[in-house]
């Protein structure tokens, strides 16, 4: 049996032969010259890269299925200064274990749950008590909320992703609410641990792509639908508590450009707003760090996410060597 070799060890004029992925995207497209080539994303647990089919067979391209396993054969090109696959073949493969294929997230989920379970118990009003309770207590939406991904590629793209960008919207909530007088702390953190909700629904839970009902309603309305319908089944829940705690999932995205429907009108959904980019933005940097190759120099690849290269900073250097 041919090693597998994981995509982050890939280089170069590597030559690849029945290597094992899992198929993330697919597309076809029809060359000038009429041929039709084909266009894929290529994953397991530590990245993704791309890979070309040229002069392919629409029969081929039909039997490969998104989020299913492919065997691969060909040689590690170079397109656009990225790495891609120049496939010779793929073909349909059961991948065995998922794990290999599946990136996880950095913490361990015990200790992840572990958390979650400790926030909830701190609520104290027991309207929001009983709200959190309908969501995150039923097994069966717990078990999807603790595997999501939280997005497709800029942060937190994993098993787990969406409870670990969850928890750490949470964290810095609770330290924000401790700056201003006022603020419901109850209400904020319920907002911080319902965000994203939507999100269950609206990713492929192996491929991390949109499902049909992510792209077209988006994860901030089917977040604020579930959580419509969980307050309907809470008897006696405030007027004023369910306008508060929608408009803080609805309006999270903070501007009407980056999706969201309403503007934070709310010092609650404003700190929920700025924490959720500041855990999404300084994440994604460096999980874009993480991917650059550290030899390329002190600036990395532009990243898509912020806009810019990101610096890394010269070879070698560290705080003990400033300090010298």
């Amino acid at each position: 049996m041919v090693p597998r070799i994981p995509v982050a060890n890939l280089s170069l004029n590597m030559l690849l032969r029945r290597q094992s992925f899992m198929l993330r995207e697919k597309t076809l497209y029809k060359t000038r010259a009429g041929n039709l080539m084909l266009r894929t994303l290529l994953a397991d647990k530590s990245g993704t890269i791309a890979g070309v089919l040229f002069d392919v067979q629409q029969a081929v391209a039909d039997k490969l299925e998104v989020g299913s396993g492919v065997e691969v054969s060909g040689q590690i090109g170079e397109f656009r200064n990225q790495l891609q696959v120049n496939m010779d073949s793929i073909v349909p493969t059961k991948l065995v274990d998922l794990s290999e294929f599946l990136p996880t997230a950095q913490r361990p989920r015990d200790e992840m749950l572990a958390e979650l379970d400790a926030l909830l118990a701190d609520i104290r009003n027991p309207h929001l008590a009983h709200l959190l309770s309908q969501l995150l207590d039923n097994p069966e939406l717990r078990a999807q909320f603790i595997s999501a991904p939280a997005s497709k590629f800029n942060h937190h793209a994993c098993v787990g992703g969406l409870l670990e960008h969850t928890l750490s919207v949470a964290r810095i909530v609770l330290a924000a609410c401790g700056l201003y007088p006022n603020v419901d702390q109850d209400l904020a953190l319920c907002g911080a641990l319902l965000h994203d909700i939507g999100k269950v629904r609206a990713y492929d839970p192996l491929t991390f792509g949109f499902t049909d009902e992510g792209a077209l309603w988006s994860h901030l309305y089917i977040g604020a639908s579930m959580v419509e319908q969980a307050i309907a089944a809470c008897p006696g829940f405030p007027a004023e508590l369910r306008l508060r705690v929608v408009h803080a999932i609805l309006s999270h995205h903070g501007k009407y450009e980056n999706g969201s429907p309403v503007i934070p009108m709310t010092v609650e959904a404003i700190i929920l707003h700025y924490a959720d980019n500041l855990d999404g933005d300084a994440r994604g940097a460096v999980d874009h760090l993480e991917r650059e190759d550290p030899n390329e120099g002190p600036f990395t690849e532009r990243s898509m996410m912020h806009d810019t290269k990101l610096y890394r900073g010269e070879r070698g250097w560290t705080e003990d060597s400033a300090e010298s």
